[in-house]
């Protein structure tokens, strides 16, 4: 199942994205459902799923799951580059986008100069941003989001890989 790319999004983040579908799908088989798949497995009623045979069924089950984590990433990618954007719009840049797709956990990590970190107005502006579309993403998904700015002086790269971000954007 391979993901469409819309116009004018990053063909390299739809290539981790590909990657990250066969953690969601395992995850999903081992009995473990969202919410939401459950419900619209039950709405489906039983007798129904008796018809359609236990393979269609996890099926089904693992391609909603799967449809759901692309929803979600999807939306951390535009959450992320609209705080990339403000911020490039306020003269502060950013140096590199890192973003780990975790489907228990996602996580955004966008690196800056050291002297922004020491900056009042760059802390009160980005996390002013941040929080913004953290609620975004939270109203959506009924789910956390952390987005946080880390230092590019002292960036270990290797490091962040080990630690899940797979996706990276440099500036």
């Amino acid at each position: 199942m391979s993901t469409k790319i819309p116009a004018g999004n990053s063909e390299l983040f739809y290539k981790y994205l590909d990657t990250c579908k066969g953690e969601v799908k395992s995850r999903s088989t081992e009995g473990y459902y969202h919410v939401d798949v459950v419900a619209e497995a039950y709405t489906k009623g039983f007798s129904d799923g008796k018809k359609s045979g236990k393979n269609e069924f996890l099926k089904l089950i693992v391609s909603n799951e799967i449809e759901r984590f692309v929803q979600k990433a999807n939306q951390i990618y535009i959450l992320s580059k609209n705080v990339i954007s403000f911020l490039k719009d306020k003269k502060f840049n950013v140096s590199g986008l890192y973003i780990n797709l975790s489907p228990s956990r996602p996580s955004v990590i966008i690196s800056v100069s050291n002297e922004f970190l020491n900056d009042d107005s760059f802390v009160e502006t980005a996390y002013s941003k941040v929080h913004d579309n953290k609620k975004i993403f939270s109203e959506l998904f009924n789910e956390p989001l952390d987005i946080g700015f880390i230092s590019n002086d002292s960036l270990e790269e290797a490091l962040l890989k080990e630690d899940g971000f797979g996706y990276v954007e440099k500036y």
